[in-house]
């Protein structure tokens, strides 16, 4: 492929548009394709020399359309373009009356819920909504599903041309004989509105899908219920049809309205990546000015017209022109019929390659090992697991720590720093069922008087009086300050600080905990470990697309 020169670092600016945004286009469009790409493989995908563009990938990086992996180095959408779909996302009238509604069903059902939309590679989950009894499926916001082996999949089959499945998924492709059998198949779904998947992909998972389509019959997303075969009930007139049905029709009917929904969740406020340092590096300055128009509109969390937009930005109106008129033509801005302009169809995209991709534990790895390196301290990482916190990453210190931990370890929601911070955040009824558990991360030891609470009421009584009353008031006091300083507690003489790190939805994926023994480092809320932990750990969180509710800190 011939190699083309992008222009310098100081752009042409033209009532045509930003030619450095248009170059950025091109690379960002390589992403949303690929989703994980070298510098080398970039370069030769775009036909842009090597050099050119890491002077690109060092603004597009320092906006946050571009992260690049922890572990290989390789370059994948970031958080704002993952903001950009989310965006997108909410102001879709389809997206918002199917999260208000699912809620609902998956507690009617006792099924999960999946809601699904067009990604670059397939059927993409968009929200899940758990309920009743674990699934052993690796299911979650971000997963793509096959187009032939799941009725997620052959739902939007049924609805896309072949040309568009074969770009979607190229592995795909069938044989004549079978294609014949599929295409039938497919006919029957766009005339039934309904598939259903028994035993498979995954043995003992069946699975239920409706599409949600618009006025002209093209599909908007897709309903999926999935649970147990043992406990679903697929039948084709049973009443999980019948209810996945009446939730995809009341949807449509939300389309044609002329409200339809309201917000769905607490205004949030996303900006800059916190604590962001300087590379140093050379890179596109006439970037630096598109992201400021970019985080300008995920602030505001709405469409805004050109002068609201700019005014936003802090720039003029005609400065902010051309750089959105170059947005709009690679897709990552698009303009509504009222003349706004909201995230556009690039960015859906690269977010949804973006949520794919999501790796919590991977982007932690250089986090981990910088706080372990400037502080001098163990570090580990959790994960809440199904028996409790369960720790995924320890770094061990060079001084000498006399406690039993290490990768795999489950640790007390009650005792440790790291299991208050876990409980902090989860409901009432999940919290209980797992305090529950207490006495076995214990290893039969007497359990606390919150998890002894919650073992004597057991379930089917009100769960609210499981957790004791000064318990409740430490989680609230975490949930205030975002850290939880140590108690003296499993052991006496080792202290620990840990922070959450939350991803897009405000679930905590991890939690981060700096060990070391009692006098040693300065454990204090406002001491110099706990300021450095709770920026790694924010500056985590923002990876993760996460943003604070609007007016908190």
């Amino acid at each position: 492929m011939a190699t083309r020169s992008p222009p310098a670092a100081e752009s042409k600016v033209s009532s045509r548009g930003v030619q450095s945004v248009e170059v950025a286009g091109v690379l960002l469009a390589v992403l949303a394709n690929r989703g994980s790409v070298s510098l080398a493989e970039l370069a030769a995908a775009a036909g842009i020399a090597p050099a050119q563009v890491h002077t690109y990938l060092v603004s597009l990086t320092r906006l946050g359309l571009v992260k690049r992996d922890a572990v290989l180095g390789d370059y994948e959408p970031g958080p704002l373009s993952l903001r950009l779909a989310l965006q997108h996302l909410e102001h879709r009238p389809a997206y918002r009356a199917a999260v208000s509604e699912v809620a609902a069903l998956a507690k009617r059902s006792g099924c999960c819920i999946a809601v699904c939309t067009a990604g670059p590679h397939g059927p993409t989950i968009v929200h899940y909504e758990h309920a009743g009894a674990p699934l052993h499926v690796n299911l979650h916001v971000g997963s793509v599903m096959s187009l032939t082996a799941t009725s997620t999949g052959r739902v939007f089959s049924a609805f896309l041309s072949p040309a568009q499945r074969q770009a979607m998924q190229p592995e795909a492709k069938t044989r004549r004989t079978r294609d014949d059998a599929f295409e039938a198949a497919l006919e029957r779904i766009r005339t039934e509105r309904i598939e259903r998947g028994i035993d498979t992909p995954t043995p003992w998972i069946s699975s239920m899908c409706v599409p949600v389509v618009d006025a002209s019959g093209a599909v908007q997303l897709t309903l999926t219920a999935i649970g147990p075969s043992s406990a679903i009930d697929v039948a084709w007139d049973g009443p999980l049809a019948q209810a996945l049905r009446a939730s995809a029709q009341r949807i449509e009917a939300a389309l044609h309205s002329s409200s339809p929904g309201g917000a769905i969740e607490t205004p949030r406020a996303w900006d800059a990546e916190p604590g962001t340092e300087e590379s140093g590096q050379r890179g596109i300055r006439t970037l630096d000015t598109t992201g400021q128009l970019l985080n300008a509109l995920v602030r505001a969390a709405r469409p805004l017209i050109l002068r609201d937009l700019a005014t936003a930005a802090n720039m003029p109106a005609a400065k902010a022109f051309a750089h959105v008129v170059s947005l709009v033509g690679i897709g990552l801005l698009a303009r509504d019929e009222a003349g706004a302009f909201d995230a556009g169809p690039l960015g859906l995209q690269l977010g949804l390659m973006a949520l794919q991709r999501q790796a919590p534990e991977r982007d932690a790895q250089r986090e981990i090992a910088r706080l372990a390196a400037e502080t001098g301290l163990t570090v580990a990482a959790a994960v809440l697991g199904p028996l409790g916190p369960t720790v995924v990453r320890l770094e061990e210190s060079t001084q000498p720590l006399h406690v039993s931990l290490r990768v795999g370890t489950v640790v007390s929601l009650v005792q440790t720093a790291i299991g208050r911070v876990f409980a902090a955040y989860l409901g009432a009824e999940p919290l209980a069922d797992m305090l529950a558990l207490e006495s076995l991360r214990l290893a039969g030891a007497p359990a606390s008087p919150a998890a002894g609470a919650a073992q004597k009421n057991g379930k089917g009584s009100g769960r609210t009086e499981m957790i004791s009353t000064a318990y409740e008031s430490h989680l609230a006091r975490i949930r205030t300050e975002g850290i939880d300083a140590p108690l003296g507690s499993p052991l006496p003489g080792i202290d620990a600080l840990a922070a959450p790190v939350f991803d897009h939805t405000g679930t905590v994926r991890l939690v981060i905990a700096l060990i070391g023994s009692t006098g040693s480092f300065e454990s204090a809320n406002a001491g110099l470990p706990a300021q450095r932990l709770v920026q790694a750990t924010r500056q985590l969180s923002w990876r993760l697309g996460w943003a604070p509710v609007a007016g908190a800190c």
